[in-house]
């Protein structure tokens, strides 16, 4: 799915996790790379993010949650933010997210890097 996404280089990357220690080291690795992070440990704590259109470059959701959840969070960033594109981590046993633009091993920590770099350049 090819939507053109083209954000600036200080957008920032809303990252939902479901640990305190998983969202905390890949904030760090993001923040190590120059990326503003805008973090929430768990889908409710992301519905309550200030958001705006023009802040955000990429969202990603983490592997924590049901498929479900997952499927419920992005159907609510889809409506709240609906030209940046998505990232769903996945665990072994998942399904891709056919409504999330990129869906990545959550076991493949370069591969997730490439995929955040990749949706902030705009190449879906």
């Amino acid at each position: 799915m090819s939507k053109g996404f083209r954000m600036g280089k200080s957008a920032a990357i809303v990252l939902v996790e479901y640990g305190p220690s998983l969202l905390s080291e890949r904030e760090q690795v993001l923040q190590e790379r120059g990326h503003p992070v805008i973090s929430a440990l768990g889908s409710n704590a992301a519905r309550y993010l200030e958001l705006t259109n023009d802040r955000v470059g990429v969202v990603t959701i983490g592997h924590g949650a049901s498929a479900q959840e997952r499927c419920e969070l992005i159907s609510y960033f889809r409506e709240l933010l609906p030209e940046v594109p998505i990232i769903v981590l996945l665990r072994r046993s998942d399904s891709a997210f056919e409504t999330a633009e990129f869906n990545c091993p959550a076991d493949n920590p370069p591969l997730w890097v490439r995929t955040v770099t990749q949706a902030l350049a705009g190449i879906t």
